[in-house]
Parts: C-alpha cells; structure tokens; sequence
C-alpha cells in the first residue's frame, strides 16, 4: 500500500512545477528576443548553435510538465542528461573560437540552482559534479587561447562552484526541515487521535464542533451533533473482561466512520464508551435518520462476538448565539432521554 502524498509534498511538487515552467518560458524568451536583437545570420545554418537546439529541450519539457505534471522530476532529469551533449558541442565552439562564456555561463549558473530545486540535494549534487568536471574535461582537451580567455573560464567555473555549494546548503536545510515538520505532524496527529479506536480524541473533536459551529455562523449552513453510549458497557467489561470491552469499543467506532465517513462528517471517542458524531451540512432530521441507521448498523450483527446496542442523543445548531457547550448539552440530554426511553434508541 502506498503512502498517502501529504500536503507539504504538494506544495512542493506545484513549486517544482511552477520553477520549471519559470525557466523554460524565460529561456525560450531569451533566445528569441537575442535573435531579434542580433540575428544570427541565414535560416537554418546560422541556428544550429547549441542555444537553439536547447530551446527544443525547453519546449518539450514545458509541454511535458502540462501533460503529466506529478513527473516535473523525471521531466528535469531527462531534459538535464537532453542538454549534456549540447552544452558539449557549445563549449567546444567557443573555446575553439577563443569566445568568452559569458551567456554559458550564467545560463550554466540558472541551471545548477534550478537542478537542486527540481531534483533535491542528492541529485543536483550529482548533476553538479557532472558539469564541473565536463567543463573541466573540455578546458583540458581544448585549451583556452589566450590567459584572459583562460581567467574568464576559471571564472566561470568558480562562480558555477560557488552557487553548487550554496544550493546544496540551501536545499539540504529545507529538505531536512521538511522532514522534521512531517515527523512533528505526524506525532501532533498521532496524540490528538485515541489511542485505542483510532478516531479522534476529545480535545481534537472539540477544535472540530468549534470550527464547525464558526462555519455554520458564517455560512448559514446546517450542523448536528450526535452523542452515543453503548448500552451496558460496564457489564461487558465485568463479564467479559477489559479485552473483551476493548474490542467492543473498536468495532464500535469502525462501524460509526464507516457509516459517517460518506456524509463528511467525524466520529470522535468523547471518553469511556462516549462517541461523538459531528455533522456540518446535517439538520435535525436527516441527522436523527442517520442516527437511527448507526443503531441498527450496530444491534443488528455481533460485535466481538457479543450483540451490543447504542442509544444516540441528537441536537442540531440553532442559530448565531448557540454556542458548543449549549449544543452538546441539548445532544447529551437527548441521550439521557434515549436511555431513560430503554435504551438501543434514538432522541
């Protein structure tokens, strides 16, 4: 099973995205825009230089982003290893023409820091390392003409150094906060559920009957709030032991979020055999309909071997002055009339 995408790593993949498209547009620009400015002679010879085949690149991973857009680092990383061969034919022009690099070089610049934003720290780093020592390669094989030529290259070189250093830094810092905000979350997350049926504890269904009382004051909208009780439970623990109730109360709360889950509500475990069911979008009648269905979905098939009933106290909103406490406490006298009504009922 896989692991669910959170939200952060969202975030990041629209970053991702958004950085990728940034750079090619920009690019794609810049190349037509120097044309117009300085046209490089005759159609097609004078355009087979290596910023113009890279504008292909460009254009195809743009389109590929808009068609598979979750693949933005797939999308770099082959449109990075696209490049190598030209950046190899371009370097070899200018060194064999005695040209300074100064547009290689601060396009090479752009795409070191965009290559650990797309691709992370482990892979930039690598793609990186890979340039450095191709150009280094390439200064080996075809030697500079002149030592001005030859500075303008180290140059190059160490300002292409200098910005890997930087971006891997950068990147390893956020990488490594992006992976202690997610074990921090997912800790948060984990106290504020119960522990033993899995749904949200008391303090967390509290934060959620305020927010949804916030909600429907602004909106208008409907909201109900259910309280069940299993009937009896203290017998079951009695005759049945601790184990026995445990059991008892999982299987409750599994069959709650299972009937709930639909409407976009959620079942929260308010202490002891407590549940509460939250409601946004419900009024009375169709939340005391569905309180009548989770009834029977319990009573009607055994539960850790055991037939247990319920009884549910219902009570909806009433407008901009009713506050949580008043909400909850028309639901829990609900319930204590349901329990007075026999039990395994619905008030």
């Amino acid at each position: 099973m896989s692991r669910p995408v959170t939200l952060l790593e969202n975030q990041l993949l629209r970053t991702r995205q958004q950085v990728l498209q940034l750079v090619t547009i920009s690019y794609l620009l810049y190349t037509v825009v120097s044309s117009l400015i300085s046209a490089p002679g005759a159609f097609p010879e004078a355009y087979q230089y290596g910023k113009y085949w890279a504008d292909l690149i460009c254009l195809a991973a743009l389109i590929a982003v808009q068609i598979t857009p979750r693949r933005v680092t797939m999308i770099a990383s082959v449109s990075y290893i696209a490049l190598i061969p030209i950046m190899i034919l371009e370097m070899e022009r200018l060194l064999r023409r005695g040209l300074v690099p100064y547009d290689s070089a601060l396009w090479m610049t752009c795409g070191i820091a965009l290559a650990f934003v797309l691709m992370g720290s482990r892979l930039g780093t690598w793609f990186t390392n890979s340039l450095l020592l191709l150009v280094l390669g390439m200064l080996i094989l075809i030697q500079p003409a002149t030592p001005s030529l030859a500075a303008a290259w180290f140059t190059g070189m160490v300002v292409v150094g200098v910005m890997s250093g930087v971006c891997y830094t950068v990147t390893r810092f956020i990488e490594s906060n992006l992976v202690m905000h997610e074990q921090d979350h997912a800790k948060l997350k984990a106290a504020r559920l119960d522990s033993l049926t899995g749904v949200p504890g008391r303090a967390a269904i509290e934060e959620e009957l305020n927010r949804g009382l916030e909600y429907a004051r602004k909106t208008g909208t409907p909201l109900s709030l259910l309280v069940g009780d299993i009937d009896h439970f203290k017998t079951v623990n009695d005759h049945h032991g601790h184990n026995t109730g445990d059991d008892v109360l999982r299987a409750v709360a599994k069959r709650l979020r299972r009937n709930v889950g639909g409407t976009g509500g959620t079942v929260g475990r308010w202490g002891g055999e407590e549940f509460v069911v939250l409601l946004p979008g419900l009024a009375k009648p169709d939340a005391l309909v569905l309180a009548e269905r989770l009834r029977r979905e319990i009573s009607d098939s055994q539960l850790a071997g055991l037939i247990i009933t319920t009884s549910f106290g219902v009570a909806s909103y009433r407008g901009p002055n009713d506050t949580a406490d008043q909400l909850f406490g028309r639901a829990d006298q609900a319930l204590y009339e349901a329990k007075r009504a026999g039990r395994n009922s619905v008030r």
